[in-house]
């Protein structure tokens, strides 16, 4: 994947891929902006839907107007690390369509009726949320996990602060942190390199102005002797929800690969999971199971879910601790790491398989300091995994004597 970066003079930097086999362009813009830089919960994520409810020249309604026109779409999306904004756009539309998405990005206008209408929306969609099981545990695991750090709680924020949320919260957040040092752009497309330049330089170049610094206080992991077990009764479900976890590793963690190897073969690797296998194939005892990790800027998590009914509930935990020791005590076999190795780095591609995902990744792999060979080393990174690495990073995160267990169910799941 032969792409090019660009650095400009205000510290924006912008990374282009030709592809002219379809007359579409994606544009994409990582802004390093998140929870972990909010003074209040829901900010980062009302800030990034603000954006196109208003600019100094539009109304919300003509900003609507113009992307139903010209036919494009603006996606957004807010994680724990950072915002991006993606725009879909055919070749003939890109010049207005690259205009309104720059003027989206760096003339908002906030109107207060137009939030006070996101505040709303936002809060029937948490109110929903929040009879979701697995919503709950999630939340409480990592409330337990993370304590204060912005970590610890929901993208969205929580129901019960956001009458806190004023519009003057918006606007110093935008003003802020919404500036082109640090903003990484990725154009993929029908669009040649001059082109590129024309369009999208002048204006990007021409903004300026130098971000906050951000909060960059890694986690303070409480020390546990023991597990801790919290039960959430609700008599309305007749399954269990269950998480049970511990503290993870950061993205720039060199034990990365080996815990992406490790977790395909512990409950990341669907059925063929040693999780999967063993409690929902072998005894039947779950309808859904698996393991997963969320690597971060900062430390992260690794927890297991699991679905099951609520008579299974102790012996489901039981057998998951057992999985979790077996792992740490005798490590995997050459056959499951062999196996592993080959899913992962055979199904790779399929992350940069369209031209929308990979404006998405190019920008992902600057911000995290991947390096611009990191698709091709990729395999490379996976394949020099052995099971002595394996053994290694299992001791060091699978906390089988000292978990955060959560469990969501009916009052005879507890015992």
């Amino acid at each position: 994947m032969d792409f090019k970066t660009f650095q400009l003079q205000n510290g924006t930097k912008i990374k282009y891929l030709q592809r002219e086999n379809i007359p579409i362009v994606y544009v994409s813009v990582l802004i390093p902006v998140s929870v972990l830089d909010e003074s209040k919960p829901s900010v980062a994520y009302l800030t990034a839907h603000m954006l196109t409810h208003g600019t100094q020249r539009l109304t919300a309604r003509q900003i609507e107007e113009e992307i139903d026109f010209l036919a494009i779409s603006i996606e957004k999306n807010i994680t724990h690390d950072y915002t991006m904004l993606t725009l879909s756009t055919t070749k003939r539309h890109l010049n207005e369509a690259l205009n309104l998405f720059l003027d989206i990005l760096m003339h908002p206008s906030f109107p207060e009726d137009e939030l006070k209408k996101e505040i709303s929306i936002l809060e029937k969609s948490l109110k929903q949320m929040e009879e979701d099981p697995s919503f709950i545990a999630h939340k409480t695991f990592l409330k337990q996990l993370f304590g204060q750090h912005p970590y610890g709680r929901p993208i969205e924020g929580e129901p019960e602060k956001l009458k806190d949320i004023t519009r003057q919260d918006i606007v110093s957040f935008y003003e802020n942190l919404y500036k082109p040092d640090g903003m990484i752009f990725s154009v993929v497309g029908d669009i040649k390199e001059d082109e590129l330049k024309e369009l999208i330089n002048k204006p990007i170049a021409q903004w300026n102005g130098n971000r906050k610094e951000r909060n960059l206080n890694p986690p303070v992991f409480s020390k546990r002797t023991e597990p801790k077990k919290i039960f959430i009764k609700r008599d309305d479900l007749t399954q269990s929800t269950i998480v049970l976890g511990f503290e993870g590793i950061s993205r720039k963690d060199p034990d990365f690969y080996a815990v992406s190897v490790m977790n395909y073969i512990l409950g990341g690797g669907g059925l063929t999971s040693r999780l999967a296998k063993y409690i929902r194939e072998e005894h039947g005892l779950a309808y859904s199971i698996y393991s997963t990790f969320k690597p971060y800027l900062l430390p992260g998590s690794f927890y297991v879910e699991v679905k099951t009914k609520a008579e299974n509930t102790d012996n489901v935990v039981g057998m998951i601790v057992n999985e979790l020791k077996k792992m740490r005590e005798n490590g995997v076999t050459e056959e499951e790491l062999k196996e592993a190795k080959a899913f992962l780095i055979g199904s790779f591609p399929l992350r940069i398989d369209t031209m929308k995902k990979i404006s998405e990744f190019l920008p992902v792999i600057e911000f995290y300091n991947l390096g611009d060979d990191y698709i091709k080393k990729y395999p490379e990174y996976i394949e020099k995994i052995t099971a002595k690495d394996i053994k290694k990073v299992a001791d060091r995160l699978l906390n089988s004597s000292s978990y955060i267990l959560v469990i969501v169910a009916p009052s005879n799941a507890a015992k």
